[in-house]
Formats: C-alpha cells, structure tokens, sequence
C-alpha cells in the first residue's frame, strides 16, 4: 500500500503510516531529521530554514502532489493547504477525511461564521472589516477585539484595543479583514474522527499563534460534545476534524472549524495508545480511542537568530539538521511528553547557539 501525505508538516502522519507498513511520500514544506517517508519532496533549505510566510508556496506542493496522487492508495492532508482564497482544487478521489473542496470551503472564515450563526450555534460578534474607519467603529463598541484574516484554518491572530489604536498598528493590517468581540479565556478544541467525539483539548497560543495543546482536557460539560455534534453533521464533516471555541456565559462559542489533519494527531496517539492513521483508514475503530494520560505538547519557537545542534530523542520531534539557521520567531523543535516539559524545553534551547554569537566567535579565530 501507498500513501501521500501533504501539507506544511507531514512528520506525525508519515511516521504513523510507516508503522503500519505504507509505502509513503512526504509533500511539505518543512523536512525534519525525524521524518521517516520513502520519498520526500519539500521546499525548505534544511541548513537555511528562512522565514515561512516569505518561502511558502502552496501552489509548489498541490503541484508535486499532483503528480504523485495517482500512484498512491490514498491521500492524507494536513494543515496549510487549500485554505486560501485561490487555491488550486484538484479533483481526487482518495483523500482520506474532507477532500480539497471542503477544506477550502470551510477555510473561507468568514462563510463559515455567517453558516454558524444562521444555524443558531453560539459564535463571537463577528464582522467583515474593510477600512480604518470600519475597525475603528467596531472598536469603539467592543473595546477590544481579535482581527483574523479571511481566510485560512486556524493560524495567527491580533489582538487590537481600542487605546492602541494607530496608524503604526493600521498599517500592518491587509483589509479586507475578519473583527471579532474579544472573549477572555482559556483556549479548547473539541476533536472529532467522522461523527465520533474523540476528546478535548487545552490550547496553548502564545502571542496569536497555534503553540501546542494538552490532551486530552476533560473537565468540560458533556453537553459540548452533543453542540460540536451537530456541527460536525451540519457541515458534513469526514475523518479528523476539529472546532476551537472559547467559553462564556457557561457556553461554547465557536471561533474555527479545521477540516483537516489537527496539531493534537499526536497527544491523541500518545494518550490513547492507539495508531491514529489506522483509525483515519477505518472509521470503524475512532470508538475504541480513549485518550487517558495527559500529554503536553509545546512548539518552541526562536528567540533569536541561532544555529540549531538537538540531539534525537526521546520527547523530542519536528528535529532539523545539524547547524540549521533558524530566524527568530520561527519554529525550532517540538517537544511532547507527560512530565518534565520544562526541563526538557530548557534543554532544547541549550542546543541553540545564538547566531551572531557564533558569528563573533568565527570571526575572532
């Protein structure tokens, strides 16, 4: 059997495919130590990572894809492609879960809340912003808000006030643009495999930005599970899918759909001990994954310029080359485990040399 897996990160899916005896290929973007396809075809420079929203080309991968997808069995899609505005849309008919034009369909934001909202679930107050003077009057009115472009599954967000609101801020902002009351608290997702409740999950966002998640998070009503059920039905949902809400007034208000392969694949393998992409497969089997044991997953991210040195093992994946550059902001590694995480994220970071640092140094020999 063969599969393909597509998408910015491919690693979690591939090497659970591996397990079970695939014959797999990898179309990503990034192509870490710890990615064990057959083929792999990717855009980063493993010793130069760059910047991701410079370097990424989504058009590339479908691209590749293309040409691979009917040598495979099937196809497993994960996050970053098909969620813009003019994505290509090809016609397979072997994805595993939602297909392209799903993905697509419910990746338009905007869309999305108005179909939420229509249908009576529970969504922050939302509306299109095309101005200044549009963002300024729904400030004006809520104070605080969270701005999120149109388009796409998950990805970052900005919080705006109404007392920092200047042209600095303005400018840095691509209208036509998504503003939403801001609803203060933690962050969950609710996971779904088709129509089965899998688990919840804790987010962790750091500075607007998806950073890791634990699972699974049960101290949740099960009357969230019965809201989430409908809208997997109502938007016809298949395979792994996933909805981010917030809470208030004791209720769920959902802020994203994700159509699409999570960032909680592998806390939910972990805590459940089960092969995830096996169950993706056969549908058959999502009852039988009880996530138990709690697991973290954090995404770590440079504080600086470095020069990455990590050493395979245990607890840590997502792992790059030897000596790779990586620009601040960017993704390092990422660390999943039970206990420790602190240490272990510490230790991470050691293995990072500061990059002008090491500049300095060379320079001085």
């Amino acid at each position: 059997m063969k599969a393909l897996v597509l998408g910015i990160n491919t690693r979690p899916v591939v090497n659970s495919l591996k397990k079970l005896g695939f014959y797999v290929y990898s179309v990503s973007y990034y192509a870490p130590e710890d990615l064990n396809a057959d083929e792999k075809y990717y855009l980063i420079n493993p010793l130069v990572h760059g910047r991701l929203k410079e370097n990424y080309d989504e058009n590339k991968l479908i691209e590749i894809a293309n040409k691979l997808a009917d040598e495979v069995d099937c196809i497993f899609i994960t996050s970053g492609v098909f969620e813009f505005e003019n994505s290509k849309i090809p016609g397979w008919d072997n994805v595993i879960g939602n297909g392209p034009k799903k993905i697509n369909e419910i990746s338009n934001k905007y869309k999305t809340y108005k179909k939420l909202k229509n249908l009576g679930f529970n969504i922050p107050e939302t509306k299109k912003i095309n101005n200044k003077t549009q963002l300024y009057k729904f400030l004006e009115e809520f104070k605080t808000c969270i701005l999120k472009p149109i388009y796409g599954s998950g990805g970052s967000i900005l919080k705006i006030e109404l007392n920092n609101f200047d042209d600095e801020i303005i400018n840095e902002i691509k209208f036509p643009i998504i503003a939403q009351e801001y609803i203060r608290g933690k962050s969950f997702s609710a996971n779904f495999i088709g129509n089965t409740f899998i688990t919840f999950n804790k987010q962790i966002i750091i500075k607007g930005m998806y950073a890791g998640n634990l699972t699974p998070y049960i101290n949740l009503p099960n009357k969230f599970v019965e809201i989430f059920g409908e809208v997997i039905e109502s938007f016809e949902l298949k395979g792994m899918s996933g909805i981010d809400f917030l809470i208030k007034d004791n209720g769920p208000y959902i802020v994203d759909i994700n159509p699409r392969i999570l960032g909680t694949y592998e806390t939910i393998e972990m805590s459940a001990s089960q092969n995830l992409a096996m169950v993706l497969l056969n549908n058959k089997y999502a009852k039988e994954i009880k996530p138990r044991k709690v697991y973290i997953k954090r995404i770590l991210f440079a504080k600086e310029k470095i020069i990455a040195n990590i050493s395979k093992r245990d607890f840590i994946h997502d792992i790059p080359k030897k000596n790779a550059v990586i620009e601040k902001g960017e993704p390092i590694a990422t660390v999943i485990a039970k206990e420790n995480i602190k240490s272990i994220i510490n230790s991470v970071y050691e293995e990072c040399a500061e990059y002008e640092k090491r500049k300095e140094d060379r320079e001085n020999i």
